[in-house]
């Protein structure tokens, strides 16, 4: 599988798996309303409970979908391999988006949960590798398909990444 920020989940069948867990309005007003309690106030205090409240419950639907998803690879594949990606550097580049998808906690689930994870180094490049001759083509990161120069095959580079990942993995 390769781990993304557009695709959150891509098998090397070509499935994709999106999904989102935003911020909830309740949440954004909640702490419109915490940033102009006075400190030391006993609404300041419920509110900051309130807060911790709301964020329990949109962390039980992270570990729900976590679940779900982790339940569906370990019953339906023998393998299951991806790639150590460096998440929370990813964290600082996307921020809003790593945070609603909790990738991280899908991969450290992963690596509990599965009879044999398969994992293949953070420095391994699989994004612009053509699976099928291993030609390296330069992609920007709003490039979604590309044509590989030397063999004239066409990929979706997501799934292209997640096949390249698959072979690596698979060969060690």
């Amino acid at each position: 599988i390769d781990l993304g920020v557009k695709n959150q989940i891509t098998f090397s069948n070509g499935v994709k798996i999106q999904y989102l867990v935003p911020m909830s309005k309740r949440l954004r007003r909640l702490y419109h309303f915490f940033s102009r309690a006075k400190p030391g106030s006993k609404n300041r205090e419920k509110l900051l409970l309130k807060i911790k409240r709301e964020f329990e419950k949109q962390n039980n639907k992270k570990r729900d979908i976590i679940n779900k998803v982790v339940h569906f690879l370990t019953t339906n594949y023998s393998h299951v391999v991806f790639q150590d990606d460096d998440i929370h550097s990813w964290q600082k580049l996307f921020g809003k988006n790593i945070y609603e998808t909790s990738i991280g906690g899908i991969r450290d689930a992963l690596k509990r949960k599965a009879s044999t994870p398969v994992e293949v180094g953070r420095f391994v490049k699989t994004t612009g590798v053509c699976p099928v001759c291993r030609t390296n083509v330069k992609l920007d990161l709003s490039q979604r398909k590309f044509t590989c120069p030397s063999c004239n095959s066409t990929f979706d580079r997501d799934v292209a990444s997640a096949i390249v990942i698959l072979k690596e993995g698979l060969s060690l």
